[in-house]
């Protein structure tokens, strides 16, 4: 019989360094096997691929060697606290000692304008004509705003207009054509009424209205004709050229991950388990814990889990069979996150919520122990915040393929383009009866109706960055190996890469816990 053995960390580093994670009973087990047996044991547990150890995996290895198969029935009984949890409180009794600036200053949070049960509609038409009417009125008043935009005149009234003079509207691109030359024709309306309007001038404005998609709202200059405007020029709501940017007067960081799909066979657990542990400050250079230590937001855009039935035949691809087991483990990983950490966890098109965007938190049922952590907020997708001052906005992505497709040069391997987009028409999924399932609500919370200094997505599982008038752009790549999915595509994802922002300066770093050449 192998001498007591209590927690510490040389014992915890060798299973650390095997991308093992011991738990509060397996730790105890380990008084069952001598210390020079702990190797053999790691072979074995690794040969079973084995992630989280518990007692009866010790009790496995014992019986292959010939032991008591009873041995285990002599500790102690279980703690009612979950494994993992017991173990991420030791890993946070073992850096209390050091000196951790996100540790010091209390989350400043501030939640805006994001969709609540309460506010779910029935779907009926009216609810459709409140939407569009809602955003047709919101962006009106966007340009309403802008001084080179704001002489506009109703459509209606445009119609009675002396033919020849110039005129301006905003309106609502109900229908895209091309003439026989190639050029641009739509059908523009507003609250008033609808009329044609037909580009044709420089190559500049030709590439320009390529950028025009259905549904979107636009500011169009042109002269008047018989039911129609010759369009000379046209504007996006867009963001300003310049602006003051809102940053923290402390020196604090937001980390932004997306697509974990925790329960799919492609997921790169013992990556995501160096992420966690560069969190807890046990990985890294010097400069890379100081980084983390800096860390007081981890921001989640979707996918938390691969869920169930989501596409044909997926049950091939799970790891774990069953959504509830799949929302357990990922609890189990939140848990080992730092406390002083707040986690702002939004759904994507694989979570367990409803299909429509906005989409709702992931249902409580499902996720239960993820609810109870105290440092974790449950959002809806998408959601708009502030961090320390810094407005975000957090969207999964499953419109970026819209744009993929209203948009020619936008790829779906190339994320930023289409963010950028999103970020010109001020709006998240301008189009309807695409690509993206839209819920008629009485609001659009789709709008981007603020300036964000950071845009959060996910979705496409392919990392971007960009700046675009001082709004940081990231998507967030993703935590799953290549799908079938996505080599049938030829799309080439980048996990493992993790953007962290620097709230006080808006610096963004990189960090990655995958490796292209030697996995995890």
């Amino acid at each position: 019989m192998g001498e007591t053995v209590s927690f510490n960390e040389e014992i915890n580093s060798q299973f650390l360094n095997n991308s093992l994670i011991l738990t509060a009973d397996s730790i105890e087990s380990l008084s069952l096997i001598e210390k020079s047996k702990y190797q053999e044991l790691i072979d074995f547990l690794k040969e079973k691929n084995k992630v989280f150890i518990e007692d009866k995996d010790i009790e496995d290895f014992l019986k292959d060697n010939g032991k008591n198969e009873n041995a285990l029935l002599v500790k102690k009984e279980r703690s009612e606290k979950s494994d993992i949890q017991d173990y991420s409180t030791k890993i946070r009794k073992s850096i209390n000692g050091r000196k951790i600036p996100a540790k010091e200053h209390e989350a400043e949070i501030k939640f805006t304008k994001n969709i609540k049960q309460e506010n779910v509609s029935e779907g009926s038409i009216e609810d459709f004509i409140r939407l569009f009417n809602d955003r047709y009125t919101k962006m009106k008043r966007m340009f309403k705003e802008r001084p080179s935009t704001r002489d506009f005149m109703p459509i209606g009234d445009a119609l009675r207009s002396k033919k020849g003079e110039e005129a301006s509207v905003v309106g609502m691109i109900t229908e895209k054509n091309e003439s026989k030359k190639g050029n641009l024709i739509l059908t523009v309306e507003d609250d008033t009424a609808r009329i044609k309007v037909f580009f044709s001038g420089s190559k500049e404005l030709d590439e320009k209205v390529r950028h025009i998609m259905l549904d979107e709202i636009i500011w169009i200059k042109g002269i008047l004709g018989d039911g129609i405007i010759f369009g000379k020029d046209f504007e996006f709501p867009d963001l300003p050229v310049s602006r003051e940017l809102c940053k923290s007067e402390v020196d604090l960081c937001s980390v932004h991950i997306s697509d974990i799909h925790v329960g799919s066979n492609a997921f790169l657990e013992k990556s995501f388990l160096k992420f966690i542990k560069w969190l807890n400050l046990r990985m890294g250079s010097p400069a890379q814990k100081e980084l983390a230590s800096r860390v007081k937001y981890l921001v989640i855009a979707g996918d938390l889990v691969e869920g169930v039935g989501t596409y044909p035949n997926q049950e091939h691809d799970l790891e774990i069979l069953d959504i509830y087991g799949q929302y357990n483990r990922f609890y189990e990983l939140l848990d080992m996150v730092p406390d002083w950490i707040r986690i702002i966890v939004s759904p994507g098109n694989h979570d367990a919520t409803r299909s429509g965007e906005p989409q709702l938190p992931v249902e409580r049922q499902y996720a239960e122990k993820i609810y109870e952590l105290p440092n974790v907020d449950m959002v809806p997708n998408p959601s708009f915040f502030e961090m320390h001052g810094v407005k975000t906005v957090v969207y999964h992505g499953t419109s970026i393929y819209d744009f993929v497709e209203g948009i020619a040069g936008v790829g779906h391997d190339k994320p930023v383009p289409a963010m950028k987009e999103m970020l010109r028409k001020r709006h998240l999924a301008p189009v309807y009866g695409g690509k993206t399932p839209i819920s008629p609500e009485d609001k659009d919370y789709l709008l981007i109706d603020n300036y964000p200094e950071i845009f959060h997505t996910g979705h496409v599982h392919v990392n971007g960055y960009g700046n675009y008038r001082g709004t940081t752009m990231i998507n967030s790549g993703g935590w799953q190996a290549q799908t079938d999915y996505q080599k049938m595509r030829n799309i080439m994802p980048t996990p493992g890469r993790v953007p962290i922002f620097d709230l006080k300066t808006h610096k963004l770093s990189i960090m990655g816990f995958y490796s292209d050449n030697g996995g995890e």
